[in-house]
């Protein structure tokens, strides 16, 4: 019995001992290591990239302006099909302004239009500016215009014009000066205003085709 309980003490003497020298090395032992002690996985760098979100108004894929998209409105035009005036639709970059509205009438009806049986009673030659205020469209133009024209026609080129500006937000009213001088214009019923005079919508009225 007693040999027994030798033998199970010197085994746990070995035991111990063993794990003695195997454990935690204590504070004062431990050891730095460099970096040729280290594993590579360890040593390798980790490269870390940004992404630079494109700005405003900026292409994310090739870093160009992005032109803004062009809008459009739809502009009202009075060319003449069998001496009445008839109304058409033009889209002109918006806002369109006076100046493009008549610019774009000045010159005159398109293929397409053509083939309808539209013409305008405007001359050929006829060069204008317009300028607004107060509600009222002054037209200037450099040369007169309605000598060479039948009176029929005298009315018609009138009614294109103010039909048309009279049509555009802000102006209701429409006068005329042939370099430098107000003159006197037929109103659609064929009497004339007074040199200078204002005409409006109603004024041509009449010439409006219904169909």
């Amino acid at each position: 019995m007693r040999n027994a309980r030798r033998q199970l003490l010197s085994t746990c003497v070995v035991v111990f001992a063993a794990v003695s020298g195997c454990g935690v090395p204590r504070e004062g032992d431990l050891q730095p290591l460099g970096a040729d002690d280290l594993p590579p996985v360890l040593v390798d760098t980790t490269v870390v990239t940004t992404t630079t979100l494109p700005s405003e108004g900026v292409s994310a894929v090739s870093g160009d302006s992005v032109a803004p998209a062009t809008v459009y409105e739809p502009v009202e035009l009075y060319f003449i099909s069998a001496n009445r005036a008839v109304s058409t639709t033009r889209l002109l970059v918006s806002p369109a302004t006076p100046t493009q509205v008549l610019d774009t009438l000045l010159q005159g009806i398109r293929g397409e239009e053509a083939s309808t049986g539209l013409r305008s009673a405007l001359p050929t030659r006829f060069v204008a500016t317009v300028d607004t205020r107060r509600g009222v469209a002054l037209i200037s133009a450099s040369a007169p215009f309605l000598s060479d024209l039948s009176p029929t026609d005298q009315r018609l080129a009138i009614a294109q014009i103010v039909l048309t500006l009279t049509r555009r937000p802000g102006i209701g009213q429409v006068s005329f000066r042939v370099d430098g001088t107000e003159i006197a214009v037929p109103r659609g019923a064929g009497d004339l205003t007074a040199a200078g005079g204002t005409v409006t919508f109603d004024d041509y009225a009449v010439l409006v085709s219904r169909d």
